[in-house]
């Protein structure tokens, strides 16, 4: 369909407007200072993730659920990398998932959280490791460049 005949459409301009907001995101490179993720953790964490949270969030981080927000692109740039991620990694281990709080153990959440970064640009390390308690996190920070 041509552009013209999407643009007047009722949402055609927000649609346009939504896809050039995900080219420019996709665009930066997400950091985590203070801290590393590491390869294994990530390999570890996919597989964690596909078993616990991709029934809301989606196997490709894009929510299936209309309360659960997706995990990439600008939802995950202006959610995570605009507040501490300590407080980010406390409300995922005192949370999620829903109804099964407490039954994923420490190490299982790094994993996760360090998948959840990597798959938005947060480059791995081969003996990195994302932190197991909110406390140890504290000292991070995401920043977009």
């Amino acid at each position: 369909m041509p552009i013209r005949h999407i643009l007047q459409t009722t949402g055609g301009l927000m649609l346009l407007c939504a896809v050039a907001s995900g080219a420019q995101a996709a665009d930066k490179v997400v950091l985590l200072q203070g801290g590393s993720i590491g390869t294994a953790q990530v390999a570890a964490g996919a597989e964690a993730y596909l078993d616990n949270c991709a029934g809301c969030h989606g196997e490709d981080l894009r929510s299936v659920n209309s309360n659960a927000p997706d995990l990439r692109g600008p939802t995950f740039q202006y959610s995570w990398v605009t507040k501490p991620l300590e407080e980010t990694f406390h409300k995922i281990i005192t949370t999620m998932p829903p109804g099964m709080t407490g039954e994923i153990d420490p190490e299982t959440y790094a994993q996760i959280v360090a998948y959840i970064l990597n798959f938005n640009g947060v480059e791995a390390q081969e003996d990195g490791r994302f932190p197991q308690t909110a406390e140890e996190v504290a000292p991070m920070d995401l920043v977009i460049q």
